[in-house]
Formats: C-alpha cells, structure tokens, sequence
C-alpha cells in the first residue's frame, strides 16, 4: 500500500496520513462493527474520518455522533475540525445523556428538566428529613445513624446508580437492600437515602416530577428494559465514541437506538481503559458479548498501532498487559524502570528526573531574562492514592520546586488538614508572647479550615442551608476575610463563642484541642496525638471507604511534619502557598504536575513518571470482582507519555505481568 493510498484528503489543503489499520476501517463495509482500540492509536480521527467519508458520499443523510463525556465530544468537534472547515448541517454530536434528554422532550413537551442546584439540594434534603423520621420511628440495626448530610456524596452515589441500573438490578435479585448492598460493596446508608429521594422524585402516578443529571438516560433505559417502544429518530449511521465508559444504561439506550433505525453502526473504544466501577463489566475481555447486545452482526476491528509514543513504551505496555500494543519505528520515546527501597527513595528519584529535565533545557544568559513564553520542563507524576502527593508535595517544595494539582486539592486545602492547621494554629494564641497580626494562614487555607470545622463539628445545624456545600463555602469564605486580619476570631471560632448561621454547633472537641498544655507547639505530630485526632472526626457518619480515605489522609500529614514545631510547619504551609500563587502569576509554568489517574485520562504528557508501584499499592488492593479496574489504572497510567516514562518500583516487591 503506498503512502498516497493512506492519505486521507481534508478541507485545509494538507491531506492527513492515515495507519493502514486506519484505512481498513474506513473501507469496511459491514452495517456495524465496533473499534477495539488500544492507547493513542488515533480512535476518535478515525470515527471523524468514518463521519466526513459518509457525508462525502451522500448516502448519510442523518447521523448521530455520541460521546460519553462532554470533554469527549469537545474531542471529537476538536478532531473534525481538522479535517473539514464546517460541522456538516446532517451530524449531530452530543453526549449519550444529552441526548436522552433530546427524547424525553420530544415524547414529553411538558416534561420538566432541573438543573438548578439550590433547587435540587432542597429535594435531597427534603428525602433526608424524611428518611430520619421514618428511622426514628423503625429503628434499623443495621443503617447507621444518617448524621449531617454530605450531599457531594450523595450526588455521586446517585449519578452511579442511575447509570448501572440499580433499581432494576435490586428487583432481578429478589434481595433486601442491606444484604444487597453488602453483596456489591455500597454504602447502605446512602442507597436508602437514594431510594426515599426516588420516590420523592417520581408522582402518585409513577411520572418522573423532573428529571435531573444521569435521570434521562436511566428512563429512557428502564423503558427499553421494560419492553417500551421508545419511538426513536431514525439514523443513516450512529458513530459511538468512549465506549470502553459504557455503563449499563447506556448501552440499553444504544441497542434501543441501533435496532430502531436499522442504522449502520460504528463505535469505538479501548477497553482497557474501562475504569468506572459503574461501567458494564462485559469489558473484562469479554468484548465480543457485545454482539449479543446490538441487534445485527457486529464485526470486531482492530486499532493497534499508537501515534502516541515508540515502540518502546509499546513494549514496556505488553510486557505488563500483553495487549499487542505497536507503534511505528519512527517515532521515538524511552522507558527507565527504577527501583526503590522506601518512600524516601523513591521521592528522591522523583526529584532527580526533574532535576534531570531542567538540566537539559537552554537557559537565559547571565543578566538576561528568560524569554517571552519560555516554561519550565515540567514532569508530570500520576498518583493512584491522593495520600502520596501529601509527602512529595513537602520535598519539592524543599528543593524549591513548585506543583500543581489535577483531580486533588493541594493538601492544606483538604478540609480535615486545613481544620487541623487552624486547629494548632488557634492553640499558639495562649503564648503569652502571641501578638494578634495578620494570620500565617492564607485566606484560601482559612477558607478550608472552615469548611473542615462546619462539616466535622459535632451536633447538627438547625439550619439546612449548611448542608449545602455552596453555602458551606460562601460562608467559609466570608468568614475567612475576617479571619485574616483578625486571627483571634479562629479561637472564638472553635471556642464555640460565634453565632453561626443556621444556629451553633457543639465544637467541645475542637474546644478541648485548644486547652492542651502549650508546651506541645514544639512537636506538631505529638500536639495531634495528644487531641486524639481521629475523634475530632468523629461526628459525622462516614462510609466504610470515606474513613478509610480520610485516615491515610491524616496519617500521611502526621507523617509529614514528624519532628517539626508547630510555627515552623505552620510557616513552611503559608510558604507553600506563596509559591504557588507566584508560579501562577509568573505563567511560567510548574515543576512538577501531580495529576489523579482519572484526571490523566484521555490527555497525553511528554514526561510522565509512575512512582510508589507495588502490588496492593499501585495497583492497588481490590476486591476479586473489581481486580480489572486496578489493572486499566496501571494500564492507563502507562499509556499518557509521549516521550519518556519512568517507572519507579519497589526493589523487593515488583510489578507482575497481568494474566
């Protein structure tokens, strides 16, 4: 095949040069088939191109392009764009929940849609008054008293059993919640607030009063499940992007879809990438079930070739995952495995690989100053545990580097770390030698801390409106301002001497923390020890996972500040923070990028490093069932570099190959 056969021509004059297992894609000529993607092998071009070659043609009068996410869609408008100056008027591109809502409405003129947030946190808060009267009256052993209402939480848990079709899935099994729940590893107390808010949400007459987020495509799907024609617009081509995210109510809304308009049929996706618990678990190399899911023969195409990094990151990737990745010889990268016998290594290893990047960037001449748009190398670090960053981020501030944050919050601005600087901060006001200036903390820090103090203060607030993490925050901020200026109003704060909004909150824990004997400003770590630090959080009921989280959190900052006096930890904070607004407003770009695997996901980096690697760490421990999703982290981990990797390992206990 020559090289002017792969080119595929675009409106901008210069054609695009296709991988021949690209071309085969596009010359198919079956009515459905589904792309088994790999990493940056080019998938969501190749849906473009299928897309621009039907309209060229002129036999697609219709299609539907559907992405998963709306970062997926703003994807593939990025990619199309590349090849035609003009969105086609015949394609529409949209997210799969979108969409739904497209077929609601034209079902239901009438029906009601809520997006506003007030609106929706009154409704769940409404379902959780209502579930507390129902317990006070049937006592339920095994649901843990509700407490303050953490409605992040909620909405999350919500938006995931929408999607994996929790209702139905309760019904098919015939159990009880609570032993369903433990046999799916979910927070009953939540599922039963999910269930009361439900029944809130639907009327008399079984109609939904509105729908809401991840609400359209779950009804449209219970309706298909149900045997419902849908009465669905009819498709020329349906092109299916992100399918390795399909989670059960999608992909009942995509055969309801298909089979309605005897549409041809392409989607694509790399199903290693499939890391939402919520997502339907046929992706476990199970791809070709699928078939059994889409009403006409489906032909499986392969995508394997990355245009992302060389063939060495492709061989490192197989040699783990065994998935048949390539890349073209032309295209050049590099992996170094290094080994580590402690955290303290491996963080030292982190820095030296920045050290190593800056070293090898051109750097302004003595007296000159840097040039205009000149950034620093920057090595982008991939967590699987937010508490990892927690210690790194302390080293690189002491080397004098500088980082940013993506899918976690800088660790003082947690609110249990934020509330416990306030906390020892306030307990320095007894020194006798304490003058009251400007607070050490920054507003953005006071602004956690009292964020952290409102959700982890004992007792209940009368008023629902601190329920509402928007108001948590407009408060936490206003109250910051004050405190800034005039640090004595922290102590009256925990002292429990502020009339709140919405009525007091009992902070006797926080209380005794100030009373401790003074002398223990010496050594952060034993001023915590001493305050019994996990019952500072102990009045709000938090699920299994949520405490787990919470305490490696705390732990890792204990750590951190092991044999530090409180002013000096409470200084190398507030310097922190300093550091971080200047390299913002330098816009010379950070260090060190310190990025979630989710966060990673989809994007691509020069110079990525994965550090901390040990089974039961990264990747992490899991239950059988859930195994999967620990290995498409590490494997979506792998795949973001464009140039150069490192993996940094635990020298006794290595990363095995994934069976």
């Amino acid at each position: 095949m020559s090289l002017r056969s792969l080119e595929f021509p675009t409106d901008h004059g210069q054609p695009l040069l296709l991988s021949r297992e690209q071309q085969a894609i596009l010359a198919h000529e079956g009515r459905s088939a589904i792309v088994a993607a790999l990493a940056g092998v080019g998938k969501t071009t190749t849906l473009a191109c299928k897309v621009v070659q039907a309209c060229r043609s002129g036999q697609a009068q219709r299609i539907l392009v559907l992405a998963y996410s709306r970062s997926g869609v703003a994807a593939f408008h990025h990619r199309l764009k590349q090849l035609v100056r003009e969105v086609p008027p015949q394609v529409q591109i949209t997210t799969v929940e979108r969409w739904a809502a497209q077929q609601i409405r034209r079902r239901d003129p009438a029906a009601r849609f809520l997006a506003d947030r007030v609106a929706l946190q009154a409704r769940v808060r409404e379902a959780h008054a209502a579930l507390c009267e129902r317990l006070a009256w049937q006592p339920d052993p095994l649901f843990e008293q509700p407490g303050d209402l953490d409605l992040d939480a909620f909405w999350d848990f919500n938006l995931n059993a929408k999607k994996s079709l929790l209702p139905q899935r309760l019904a098919e099994e015939g159990m009880g919640l609570a032993s369903f729940c433990e046999e799916y590893l979910l927070d009953y107390r939540m599922a039963g607030l999910f269930f009361e808010y439900e029944r809130r949400r639907i009327d008399h007459c079984g109609d939904p009063l509105y729908y809401a987020e991840g609400d359209c495509s779950h009804a449209l799907a219970s309706d298909a499940l149900q045997g419902q024609a849908l009465d669905l617009p009819r498709y020329d081509l349906v092109v299916f992007d992100e399918m390795h995210d399909l989670d059960p109510a999608s992909l009942q809304l995509l055969r309801a879809l298909v089979g309605t308009s005897g549409c041809a049929f392409l989607g694509a996706g790399d199903f290693n990438q499939h890391i939402e618990a919520q997502a339907w678990s046929v992706f476990r190399d199970k791809l070709h079930q699928l078939d059994d899911f889409l009403p006409q023969a489906t032909a499986t195409l392969a995508l394997t070739q990355s245009r992302r990094f060389g063939p060495q990151i492709a061989k490192a990737v197989n040699a783990l995952f065994n998935v048949g990745l390539t890349a073209a010889p032309t295209r050049f990268s590099t992996v170094q495995q290094l080994q580590h016998t402690d955290d303290s290594q491996c963080i030292d290893q982190l820095l030296q690989i920045q050290a190593s990047l800056a070293r090898g960037t051109p750097t302004a001449a003595p007296g000159e100053p840097p040039s205009p748009g000149a950034r620093n190398p920057s090595l982008t670090v991939i967590l699987r545990h937010e508490q990892d960053a927690c210690a790194l981020e302390w080293a690189i501030h002491r080397a004098g580097k500088s980082a940013s944050f993506y899918g976690f919050k800088r660790f003082y601005l947690q609110r249990e770390i934020a509330l416990l600087l306030g906390l020892c901060y306030a307990h320095g006001m007894q020194a006798l030698s304490w003058k009251a200036e400007v607070s050490v903390l920054g507003s953005e820090t006071l602004a956690a801390f009292v964020e952290g103090a409102l959700f982890y203060g004992k007792g209940s607030v009368d008023g629902a409106d601190m329920a509402d993490p928007s108001s948590r925050h407009t408060l936490a901020q206003r109250m910051a301002g004050e405190m800034l200026h005039n640090p004595q109003i922290i102590w009256r704060f925990l002292g429990n001497q502020s009339s709140l909004q919405g009525g007091q909150r009992n902070f006797q824990a926080f209380g005794r923390f100030l009373q401790l004997p003074l002398a223990l400003q010496s050594d952060a770590r034993s001023l915590l020890e001493q305050a019994d630090v996990w019952g500072l959080f102990a009045g709000v009921a938090l699920s299994q996972a949520q405490t787990a989280a919470l305490r490696q959190r705390v732990k890792a900052f204990m750590d951190s500040v092991e044999g530090m006096a409180v002013p000096d930890m409470l200084a190398q904070v507030a310097a922190m923070a300093t550091r971080f607004e200047r390299t913002v407003r330098a816009e010379r770009g950070f260090d060190f990028h310190l990025s979630t695997i989710e966060e990673a996901k989809g994007k691509e980096y020069e110079h990525v490093a994965l550090p901390f690697m040990e089974p039961g760490r990264f990747p992490a421990s899991a239950p059988h069932a859930l195994a999967f999703l620990e290995r498409n982290r590490l494997y979506v981990a792998m795949t973001r570099a464009r140039k150069r990797l490192w993996l940094l390992e635990h020298a006794q206990r290595r990363v095995q190959p994934f069976a």
